[in-house]
């Protein structure tokens, strides 16, 4: 098992959206508004000062937003441009979150050391072997384990869909992923508005039970995520 070998495709992904906002505090802004419903299912999992350790941590601003709320986070990647680019920004949000550069194939390093792992967008650019292999790696190092993908209807409208490999991944898939990876699911989401033609209907029409029924049931939304414990239940 391996890390992909277009490194430097996802550093050209993480700088082309770092790169659609103004400044480093619009990114932050945006990027923790869309992700607010992960916030939300990791604070009432386990709340601060849990230890979290996210696993292809990419621009680091999942992991800053959650040191800024208490939490003991540590950020790991393989890649070192990726590592150092999520301390800048930690440095320019004047959060103190620890960065390193290691292998999310290998946390043995880590055993038991983190009450939560984490990865957001990392499934889906690998196969469902690695992608288990991954999720058996975390709960090495937690007993909590937690994954977000991005769903098809996020990935076509995504212009680095293609160059960065990602597959698509739905709702069976990635539970079958947690449960071949000894993890027994707590909890799954969906949270974000695909874009399309039913986009404005959905925000203005319908009533929030019926937003969170498509969402969370049927999975019409732009991410989906399991939260699942270590061990068979």
């Amino acid at each position: 098992m391996h890390e992909p070998e277009h490194a430097g495709e996802w550093i050209e992904e993480l700088r082309q959206l770092r790169g659609r906002y103004p400044s480093s505090i619009a990114f932050a802004y945006e990027w923790w508004h869309y992700n607010a419903p992960l916030f939300e299912h990791l604070r009432a999992t386990l709340p601060p000062p849990a230890r979290i350790i996210e696993v292809g941590t990419g621009t680091g601003a999942l992991s800053i937003l959650l040191a800024a709320y208490g939490y003991r986070v540590l950020g790991i990647d393989k890649e070192p441009t990726i590592v150092e680019s999520a301390k800048e920004l930690a440095s320019h949000l004047a959060v103190d979150c620890e960065f390193v550069v290691a292998d999310g194939f290998d946390l043995s390093r880590y055993s038991d050391q983190f009450d939560l792992a984490f990865s957001g967008g990392v499934l889906e650019h690998f196969s469902d072997a690695e992608a288990t292999a991954l999720l058996k790696q975390q709960a090495v190092a937690a007993r909590f384990v937690v994954a977000i993908v991005p769903t098809w209807h996020a990935l076509r409208n995504d212009p680095t869909t293609e160059q960065t490999h990602a597959r698509r991944i739905w709702r069976p898939g990635l539970e079958r992923l947690f449960r071949r990876s000894d993890l027994t699911i707590t909890k799954r989401f969906g949270y974000g508005v695909p874009s399309g033609p039913f986009e404005q209907i959905f925000r203005f029409a319908l009533p929030g039970a019926v937003q969170w029924f498509l969402q969370n049931r049927l999975s019409y939304a732009a991410t989906l995520g399991c939260i699942g414990r270590r061990g068979r239940p």
